[in-house]
């Protein structure tokens, strides 16, 4: 048809990959693209959609959107893999042509792929328009096989239509009177009009449908009943009632021998049983609808999930009567559907109805004429009516109830669990309290109720916190970490709330800094900046605040050195009997403590450990020289524990009184530092130069160099330690490895070693004149 748009889908070359190819559209054109589906993950949801889509049928609290949203999401998923892009544009195009030419767009499926003539294409759902297809355009399958009826029948009303019912004793028992009464009422605005005839058959045995169908003609045939899809076997099968009122399993291709004794043989068959219209995933004609349509069925309107019976008669009133009034079956398909939608509000059971049809003319019958009203009539009305007639909700109507109840329940636990997994607490939460309100019982949903609300009220407080943070307040920031700081959903919780207290103890610090800045009061702040640096470096000196109490405090040290010196000489000037003397004196050794709290490094202790570092360097590199200029064999004479004294005791010894006197900087942090390189200088001593012990003498002297390293930088960094030593303790401590570059060549070895306590000698002596030069100061 000239508003057909047809897509081919095919297998691609690849598992999971398929092909899909515009036959023809409005549009014209000839695109197509490849696509994935997940077929197995969407197959392994069917259980899932059909109780999704059976609840829906009965009102309940919750909004329709979140009981959609299973169907709808399989939909979308469907649709983006379907319409790839060229294809989408196609589509859309073709859209635009038919609604210019005042026709209707119809979408038909050629599923050359045995799995994706399973999928539930009815539920194709259009993100960008938000709607379903099948809702308002016609939608159908379209099954490869030659039509031999290429005109529509020529029909004097009425439109004669066989109701078979098939309710076998050993399967839920169907309430006969009330599925004939059910089709009758939906059929009798048609029928009383003369332009449908309904004749119920008297039973579901082969022989009297058999004896029923030579009684023809018949144009349509209604099977309510059951039916299943047999997976083991790969086919689709209804149960028939046999000699013993039991269940007979009738394979699809013997119904449809049981159909062609019909002269002539039904255009169109519409079966209302469960899983009618399931196909297999290996054989594209192995389900009942597919069947009957490749061995001869022009249509057949098939129910691929179960149905209830409310929808059930609301799709039978509005496909009959759009086929009474002339219409192709597919658009007849489209008004049923449309039919469901009205009862009850918010129901999903309109994607329960699938179309297979054959060759490209949907319109079966040609009615020339009203006939004259015609009642339904009956065959064997003697026969008592026990077995007969249903649809696949089975049972009596309490049952019907109890069935469709369940699967409200499950769909809900279903939908609930399933955005509980993807953390969508709020969400699961409501659905646990639908489910809940109608069973309150029902198996875990309290307990995963009280999960979720657990979890939401976790993601809640994380994400206050991170608000929080954002806006910089350290402290809600870390109290609310601190809360979720033990659950594995946010690993980053603990971590951030160390962080924000450490933010929040450098902005109290800072304030406290600018306070006592503020109030003139330097030592104070010299302290806190102190805390600061250990804190954090980088926020030790907030606007130039600790620089300014340093300079200030440094200002008013020398007013009071001045103060001290002038007193001293007054006090020379005085007499010696004068005990006025005893107060600038404490005075004076009050201001001596706090110079040495503020200024830096000890002098004595500074002044003592150059000396020793100097005699020390002094020492190694006169052995060192001595050895590799004057005599080779000193080493083994007495040489080497000469050498390896100084390293244990003497070097070390220097360090130390470095260390005492306040480097690298008076933190904790900064004297672990220089006591560790200290001790792996020591370490050396003890080791010594052997070769089988060469391994561990590297050792050492790594270590000493790495930590020394550390230390001589916090040195150059301290505010109160002159950058100067920082550098002294790099050339001391980071040079010794140095002594490891020329191998195995013991003699550049012992020449390296010469420079290098050369330069540790010559150090000590810039400690020592350092420290005289402080305290001449001082």
């Amino acid at each position: 048809m000239d508003g057909d748009i047809e897509l081919e889908l095919a297998s691609g070359s690849e598992p999971g990959e398929y092909t899909v190819r515009v036959v023809q559209a409005p549009a014209g054109g000839s695109a197509s693209g490849l696509f994935r589906l997940d077929v197995d993950g969407i197959l392994a949801r069917r259980a899932e959609l059909e109780s999704t889509v059976l609840a829906s049928s009965v009102a309940a609290r919750r909004t329709t959107p979140v009981a959609e949203l299973p169907v709808r999401g399989v939909g979308q998923e469907l649709f983006q893999a379907l319409f790839t892009r060229e294809v989408y544009g196609t589509y859309r195009a073709s859209l635009g042509a038919a609604q210019h030419s005042g026709q209707q767009l119809r979408v038909v499926l050629r599923l050359a792929a045995p799995e994706l003539a399973a999928m539930p294409w009815e539920m194709l759902f259009d993100p960008e328009t938000e709607s379903y297809l099948c809702q308002t355009e016609p939608l159908l399958r379209h099954i490869p096989a030659p039509d031999y009826h290429l005109n529509p029948l020529e029909i004097v009303p009425p439109l004669r239509i066989l109701g078979l019912i098939a309710s076998p004793r050993d399967l839920p028992l169907l309430d006969v009177e009330a599925e004939r009464d059910h089709l009758t009422a939906a059929l009798a605005g048609p029928v009383s009009e003369g332009r449908i005839e309904l004749v119920w058959a008297s039973g579901g045995t082969w022989d009297e449908i058999q004896s029923m169908l030579l009684d023809g003609p018949w144009h349509v045939v209604h099977f309510i009943g059951h039916g299943d899809y047999d997976a083991r076997n790969d086919e689709g099968r209804i149960a028939l009632v046999g000699a013993d009122g039991r269940a007979s399993m009738v394979r699809a291709i013997r119904f449809m021998a049981l159909l062609s004794v019909a002269v002539p043989r039904p255009r169109l068959v519409v079966l209302n049983s469960c899983s009618s219209g399931e196909t297999g995933r290996e054989d594209l004609f192995s389900g009942t609808a597919s069947t009957l349509v490749r061995s001869g069925i022009s249509a057949v309107a098939a129910m691929q999930f179960a149905i209830s019976d409310g929808a059930a008669i609301s799709f039978a009133q509005g496909f009959y009567a759009a086929i009474a009034n002339g219409r192709g079956v597919d658009e007849a398909a489209r008004v049923g559907r449309i039919s469901v939608m009205g009862s009850p509000d918010g129901t999903l059971e309109w994607v329960t109805p699938a179309l297979y049809v054959r060759g490209g003319d949907t319109k079966l019958f040609n009615l020339k004429a009203p006939g004259r009203p015609a009642a339904a009539r009956k065959v064997d009305s003697a026969v008592p009516v026990t077995a007969a007639s249903g649809n696949n909700t089975a049972g009596t109507p309490e049952r019907s109830d109890a069935r469709i109840r369940q699967a409200e329940l499950r769909a809900l636990y279903v939908q609930a669990c399933a955005e509980l997994r993807t953390k969508h607490y709020a969400v699961a939460i409501e659905l646990f309290d639908d489910l809940l309100t109608l069973d309150g019982g029902y198996r875990d949903a309290a307990v995963l109720r009280a999960s979720a609300a657990q979890h939401l009220e976790r993601s809640e407080a994380y994400r206050h916190a991170r608000e929080a943070e954002d806006a910089g307040d350290w402290t809600a920031a870390a109290d609310g970490y601190t809360a979720v700081g033990d659950d594995p959903d946010f690993p980053d919780a603990a971590a951030r709330a160390r962080d924000c207290a450490k933010r929040q103890r450098t902005a109290d610090l800072q304030g406290e800094l600018e306070y006592h800045a503020s109030s003139g009061n330097w030592q104070a702040a010299v302290d806190v900046s102190a805390e600061l640096y250990g804190l954090d470096p980088a926020a030790s000196d907030p606007d130039g605040l600790a620089t300014r109490a340093r300079n200030e405090l440094r200002r008013e040290n020398d007013a009071l050195r001045a103060a001290q010196r002038n007193a001293q000489k007054a006090a020379r000037q005085a007499e010696p009997e004068r005990n006025g003397m005893e107060g600038p004196a404490a005075e004076s050794a009050g201001v001596d403590a706090r110079l040495r709290t503020a200024s830096g490094p000890d002098p004595r202790f500074l002044a003592a450990g150059g000396a020793v570092l100097a005699v020390a360097g002094a020492l190694l590199a006169a052995f060192f020289a001595y050895l590799n200029w004057v005599d080779h064999d000193w080493w083994y004479s007495g040489g080497e524990v000469s050498v390896r004294l100084v390293y244990a005791f003497l070097a070390p010894a220097g360090y130390l009184l470095l260390l005492l006197a306040g480097l690298p900087d008076q933190t904790e942090s900064g004297r672990v530092t220089l006591a560790i390189a200290t001790g792996a200088g020591g370490l050396l001593g003890v080791v010594g130069l052997e070769q089988d012990l060469l391994w561990a003498a590297t050792a050492t002297t790594l270590a000493q160099a790495l930590f020394g390293g550390w230390a001589g930088i916090r040195a150059i960094r301290a505010p109160n330690t002159p950058a100067l030593a920082g550098w002294l303790l790099l050339v001391c401590l980071v040079t010794l490895p140095l002594m490891w570059l020329p191998g195995e060549d013991l003699s550049a070895r012992a020449a390296l070693l010469t420079v290098q306590n050369a330069a540790v000698g010559a150090s000590g002596l810039v400690f020592l004149g350092l420290a005289l030069r402080r305290k001449r100061k001082g």
